[in-house]
């Protein structure tokens, strides 16, 4: 039966709202967190009738850091295997794309913490390699760099992953004209989307529409480009992340993918903020102003 201590090593501490913050540079990870840390277990020891225990506590360190990076990085290969499902079950809705958005965020963050833990791991290793002149070797499975002790099966069939992985990302990548749209959530005429966006896609074939999935104006383009069977890129706000501000953080994610174009109808203080990025950025933005018969949006 684990104890405690034993499901810390593995599992680490409960969640404490830290996952936000940046993690250490690898020198500020290797230096302080590690060296400095075994010079000073080591040093405290040497010389004293504990000089005995150096081996297997230094051998212990690094196996706790070894242990920890391990159960991270099969996380994060679990999670990488949930967004591949995620991505072959996608309907189109807000409910799985929200699910596939926290997923690749969590991936993300765990791939990270993972990589930053081996990176220590490893030092550690090196750590008692020098300290003792042995090899370092990790009580199960392997060192956390996995290329330190791999066969040459293990490597290639790594390889034949990672290439097949490369492909399938080549095969998904979005390609085209990227025109984005925005503007006044009250509006309703439905024709003169339709009509301006049916202009563009004339002009441009291989256009793909880009939107936030806002009521309004990007509503109505997100049901043309079904319609039209148009493809979509949907930059949702992440509003747990930045509250107030994720729309406007939407709006730097989409100026950042390289867009085309932007067609702005109408529009209120996150739309007009999006035309303003966009021309700042060189991008050509249209202004489409709202029908007499709609409340003045601005």
């Amino acid at each position: 039966m684990m104890t405690a201590y034993d499901e810390i090593e593995l599992y680490g501490l409960t969640e404490n709202g830290t996952d936000d913050l940046p993690i250490p540079s690898d020198d500020e990870l290797q230096g302080r967190a590690v060296r400095e840390a075994f010079d000073a277990l080591i040093g405290t020891l040497q010389g004293t009738g504990l000089g005995s225990e150096i081996e297997p506590l230094a051998h212990a360190f690094a196996t706790l850091l070894q242990r920890r990076a391990t159960v991270l990085d099969e996380t994060a290969d679990r999670l990488k295997l949930k967004i591949r499902a995620l991505i072959g079950t996608q309907d189109g809705s807000e409910i799985a794309e929200q699910e596939l958005e926290d997923t690749q965020r969590l991936f993300e963050r765990m791939w990270e913490k993972a990589q930053a833990l081996a990176f220590m791991a490893e030092a550690a290793a090196e750590c008692y390699e020098r300290e003792t002149g042995d090899a370092y070797v990790p009580v199960t499975g392997n060192r956390t760099t996995r290329r330190a002790m791999e066969t040459g099966a293990v490597f290639e069939a790594r390889q034949l992953l990672e290439r097949a992985d490369r492909e399938a990302a080549e095969r998904n990548k979005v390609e085209g004209t990227r025109i984005a749209v925005t503007g006044a959530t009250d509006w309703t005429d439905v024709a003169t989307v339709f009509r301006r966006l049916d202009r563009a896609l004339e002009r441009r074939p291989d256009m793909i529409l880009c939107h936030k999935g806002a009521a309004g104006v990007e509503r109505i383009a997100a049901n043309w480009a079904k319609a039209r069977k148009i493809r979509q890129i949907v930059f949702r706000p992440n509003w747990a992340a930045f509250a107030k501000a994720a729309p406007f953080k939407a709006n730097d994610e989409m100026v950042a993918a390289k867009l085309d174009g932007v067609i702005l109808f109408g529009g209120n203080g996150i739309a007009l903020n999006l035309g303003q990025k966009a021309e700042a950025k060189g991008i050509h933005v249209a202004r489409i102003e709202a029908p007499a018969t709609l409340p003045s949006a601005c």
